[in-house]
């Protein structure tokens, strides 16, 4: 329950955050010049102002929500049917970090 719940916040959070730069790089592409990302802004912010750069958010909303949600629900169902606890991963994590202490690594 808790990993649908992470997935359904982090896809949420996802959708909202990413849908204006998908909205700018979608007016790029249908551009038929050379259209910049700043340019692109502009046409977009002239033409409906923030409201556009919002549209298919509802859409993306529910793909990513969905997505987020079965990854971390898979991730949970692996790690369970293989025995791995949160203990095991706090293991495991401290000596990798002590691992790249010791060579040098980026910690």
């Amino acid at each position: 329950l808790v990993s649908i719940a992470g997935g359904t916040l982090g896809g949420l959070t996802a959708a909202i955050v990413s849908n204006p730069a998908d909205a700018t790089i979608s007016e790029m592409k249908k551009a038929k010049t050379d259209m910049g990302p700043v340019e692109a802004l502009k046409a977009l912010l002239d033409r409906g102002g923030i409201a556009f750069l919002f549209r298919g958010l509802g859409i993306r909303m529910i793909f990513y929500t969905v997505l987020v949600s079965l990854q971390f629900l898979v991730y949970d169902v692996v790690r369970y049917s293989l025995g791995i606890g949160s203990d095991d991963l706090k293991l495991y994590l401290d000596v990798l970090g002590g691992a790249l202490r010791e060579t040098g690594g980026p910690v």
